[in-house]
């Protein structure tokens, strides 16, 4: 129940921000093509100032914390070192913020939504659905 909650939540969040995240911009086919193909390149992969070793902000500190804690690998992409792939990115999911975490090739959410899903008890199930293994999931 708190999951589909928390997710009804997260479409109106996403829809109060989609109209003014991407300001116009429409991505290139070329670095549609290669962010997609980051995207799917692991079942989790995060958008994140830093890298997993060295995050550079608190939000993304706490996304990898998230992650960390419940024993969930993933690939991280340090959009500090790379200007065209932090803007694109919020183009392509259409949301304004960095860090950004996909499952399965599906946009999640950031670190509001990662933290509210540790926090309300649902992330383990979530990852579960997803056949992602995790400390707290279903073996």
């Amino acid at each position: 129940m708190l999951r589909v909650l928390s997710r009804q939540a997260f479409g109106v969040i996403r829809a109060n921000y989609s109209s003014a995240s991407a300001g116009g911009q429409v991505l290139n086919e070329e670095l549609k093509k290669r962010i997609d193909g980051l995207v799917k390149a692991s079942d989790v992969v995060v958008f994140m100032k830093g890298t997993q070793q060295e995050p550079m902000c608190g939000f993304s500190k706490n996304v990898k914390l998230v992650l960390d804690f419940h024993n969930i690998k993933f690939n991280d992409h340090n959009v500090l070192a790379d200007a065209e792939l932090r803007e694109g990115i919020k183009v392509y999911s259409d949301w304004p913020t960095i860090p950004q975490v996909y499952v399965k090739g599906e946009f999640v959410g950031g670190c509001d939504i990662m933290i509210s899903m540790h926090k309300d008890g649902e992330i383990s199930d979530f990852f579960d659905e997803k056949n992602i293994p995790n400390k707290y999931g279903k073996k």
